[in-house]
């Protein structure tokens, strides 16, 4: 029974090793495409089209008002960097950043026809906010009214969205991955069933490999760290200091580190300056995490080379495999090893944090089989 579950610690580790290998070339895809950056420009196209019925109507260049305005709305620099998207956004950040589209000297180039029309519903005004003293006559811009209600709706679906798109370039990388490479999990388990020195050696890997994979999933409290730096650039400036001298949060992504920041600094001047410090001091934060996942995957290559396991097949049907492009095709016409391509396709599709939670349930699941064996003894 030991065997067969260092049989499949040995295994998991293998196929974890390899989805990190696809998650860091999928992390690749996502920023070169800006796929962060694309995907909430949509979600604030859809959002306009919802609250505002005229911001569908057409601009010459063929975008509607709507995709328009979301266009550059990601590109202001109150919350994008230069040449780039913003990937995240906050409620009051769009609104801010909608109040200056509609200004008379905004921070971007806005077309006129969108900025009337924008202008317009930030202009019109609907009860139940809280714009004058007067409670019973309060009232908010239709604008900020109609974000409120539908903000989080979009955004929520927003993510859901990009899930979706980064699971289904998991699919594609995993596939062209094992294809090229004829990653043949079939084989694998083989040589990791019939070689007890290599079962022993990857199962050894188990806590260094569930280690390694949880410094790259979590890739550290990001916004925690940034809110520390922007601490540090005002450690002369007593209001900001006091501002931020409560307990922060642990926080990961950038978006809830803004989120905090803003709540905490109303009071602050200078809030703007600080929100723009931030932005820069998550960038540099979420870049040395990246980097670090790098390394931290080479760090588990390195370790595999020295287990001998064979990922990449030498030899299939008594031909080697990369010797020409016609040996490459042939080795598909081995069905046992088609079949195991299938498989590993499959299996890296399931995603990096499917093998790292199998991997922990063996690791767990080891000592308890391991304490009954020896009482069985």
């Amino acid at each position: 029974m030991l065997q067969q579950i260092d049989a499949a610690i040995a295994f998991s580790v293998v196929m974890l090793m390899l989805s990190l290998i696809v998650t860091a070339v999928v992390q690749v895809i996502s920023a070169l495409t800006d796929l962060r950056g694309r995907n909430l420009a949509s979600g604030l196209g859809n959002l306009l089209h919802q609250i505002e019925p005229a911001f569908r109507n057409k601009l010459p260049d063929g975008s509607t008002i709507a995709q328009h305005i979301a266009g550059v709305v990601v590109r202001h620099p109150a919350i994008a960097h230069a040449g780039t998207r913003a990937k995240a956004i906050s409620q009051d950040e769009l609104v801010r950043v909608l109040r200056d589209l509609s200004s008379e000297n905004p921070a971007v180039t806005i077309n006129e026809i969108a900025k009337t029309r924008l202008k317009d519903l930030l202009d019109a005004r609907v009860p139940g906010g809280a714009g004058t003293l007067d409670g019973a006559n309060a009232t908010v811009s239709k604008l900020e009214h109609q974000v409120g209600q539908w903000f989080d709706t979009v955004m929520n679906r927003l993510s859901d969205i990009f899930t979706r798109s980064t699971r289904v370039i998991t699919v594609v990388v995993s596939l062209l991955f094992v294809v090229a490479l004829q990653i043949d999990s079939g084989e694998i388990l083989r040589q990791i069933t019939s070689t007890p020195e290599l079962r022993a050696r990857l199962a050894a890997m188990s806590d260094t490999a569930l280690s390694q994979a949880n410094k790259i999933f979590d890739n550290g409290e990001r916004a925690t760290a940034a809110l520390a730096d922007v601490k540090k650039q005002n450690e002369k400036d007593t209001q900001v200091t006091a501002a931020l001298d409560k307990e922060t949060p642990h926080l990961t992504r950038c978006v809830d580190g803004k989120e905090w920041l803003i709540e905490n600094i109303k009071a602050v001047p200078n809030a703007e300056k600080l929100e723009q410090q931030f932005d820069k001091a998550c960038q540099k934060e979420t870049q040395r995490a990246m980097g670090d996942s790098y390394d931290q995957i080479e760090k588990l290559q390195l370790d595999m080379a020295k287990t001998d396991l064979k990922i990449i097949p030498a030899e299939i049907g008594g031909k080697p495999v990369f010797a020409s492009g016609a040996n490459w095709l042939a080795a598909y016409g081995v069905r046992r090893h088609l079949l195991g391509t299938l498989v590993s396709i499959l299996f890296l599709s399931l995603g990096a944090p499917f093998w790292f939670n199998a991997l922990r349930q063996f690791s767990n699941l080891k000592p308890a089989i391991a304490g009954k064996v020896g009482g069985g003894k």
